[in-house]
């Protein structure tokens, strides 16, 4: 496939991005199609060299998740993640390496989780969520104990959850874990989370519920929640 076609076609999305939602959505979904009909060395490149054009965020998406949809993709990110400079786009290979379940991504990502870029932390901490196993709990724990970012803490608090969605058995050393935030947490935005996580885990009723269309609202009584909750880690 020619570049130049692929080009055009970029163009023609990014065009569109002050259209309604409905005409973005085609016009974006119709150059991923076009971009994922050939899967030559150049085409790769090319694709790969967009996940640099960050400014129309909801575009980038489109094109960073395509990657997930190309065959035999692996061996050409983990070439990439060893050769590029680029913090941002090195977190976006390791979250494309997580989403086809890499097993070398998982381990990229055990040794991003001590990165000291934070979107390269957090992308380290969705990955540990998606395909860690009880040994990577330590390193949650890690994270939520020690971590200054408080959007950090809260992802690391979110893997847990997702680790207990794929491994039930891990219930108690994951609530553990999490009772060890919780007693050490000042933050009340983190704190909100944390038992959030718990509950989904314990599958308690703490007071807080996440919102059924924002994933970032929680709706509930936050002092009450908290009496709750430490009742229940007393017992725990």
């Amino acid at each position: 496939m020619r570049i130049s076609e692929l080009e055009k076609k970029y163009e023609f999305a990014l065009e569109g991005q002050n259209l309604s939602e409905g005409d973005r959505i085609t016009r974006n979904m119709q150059f991923v199609k076009f971009l994922l009909s050939d899967n030559e060395k150049s085409t790769v490149e090319y694709h790969f060299e967009l996940l640099k054009k960050r400014d129309y965020k909801e575009l980038y998406y489109y094109i960073r998740a395509a990657f997930k949809k190309r065959p035999d993709i692996e061996k050409f990110l983990l070439d990439k993640i060893t050769k590029e400079n680029d913090p941002i786009l090195l977190g976006d290979v390791l979250h494309i390496l997580g989403g086809i379940r890499s097993v070398q991504g998982l381990s990229i990502a055990r040794e991003y989780v001590n990165s000291t870029h934070e979107y390269q932390k957090k992308v380290a901490l969705y990955v540990i969520g998606w395909m860690g196993d009880e040994k990577d709990i330590m390193l949650l724990n890690k994270c939520l104990l020690n971590e200054d970012s408080q959007k950090l803490r809260i992802t690391a608090a979110s893997a847990h959850r997702q680790i207990y969605f794929r491994l039930p058995d891990l219930k108690s050393e994951l609530l553990q874990s999490l009772k060890k935030g919780y007693e050490k947490e000042e933050d009340d935005e983190v704190l909100s989370w944390i038992i959030i996580m718990i509950q989904s885990i314990a599958t308690r009723r703490l007071g807080l519920r996440e919102d059924k269309e924002d994933p970032y609202i929680i709706h509930g009584d936050l002092d009450k929640a908290k009496l709750k909750t430490e009742k229940f880690l007393e017992d725990l």
